[in-house]
């Protein structure tokens, strides 16, 4: 397994095709929302018919919490939610609230993409070099090999 994370911010279109990548290889993903703040209950509605499910938590993708648990929405990515985070933001730090929080996009139950939006960490596990050759062909895209791991 290697490990990458994000130099900086995808945002406009290269967030856009970031996000494009992303659903295109993942069964589904994640936010979540959190008691302590608002958050827009028309964006979590646009979702709904795409949420297979919601638990609540104090441990997720790269984050375990004090206080009050998180709520999760599992979401099928698709193309009908695909193009709902493209549009409802312009990028990926972008992702805090009145927006839900913490997109992690997850393929074959690997969390292979993991977002900590309030401290602007974003980061790839990847298993295989087909993986890694999906983030080379993203315009405008940053990511360094962590290598720590």
């Amino acid at each position: 397994m290697e490990y990458w994370h994000l130099i900086k911010n995808p945002k406009g279109e290269t967030y856009r095709y970031f996000i494009k990548v992303l659903c295109d290889h993942s069964d589904k993903f994640y936010f979540v929302t959190m008691k302590e703040f608002d958050y827009n209950q028309e964006v979590l509605e646009k979702f709904q018919p795409h949420v297979i499910e919601t638990y609540k938590t104090n441990q997720w993708a790269q984050t375990i919490k004090r206080g009050p648990a998180v709520t999760v929405y599992v979401i099928k990515a698709n193309r009908d939610t695909c193009q709902l985070l493209q549009q409802l933001s312009n990028s990926l730090y972008d992702w805090v609230a009145p927006l839900p929080e913490d997109l992690t996009f997850i393929k074959n139950n690997l969390e292979w993409f993991t977002c900590t939006t309030h401290e602007e960490m974003g980061g790839f596990s990847l298993r295989s070099e087909s993986d890694g050759e999906i983030l080379g062909h993203i315009q405008g895209f940053e990511v360094e090999k962590d290598e720590e791991e």
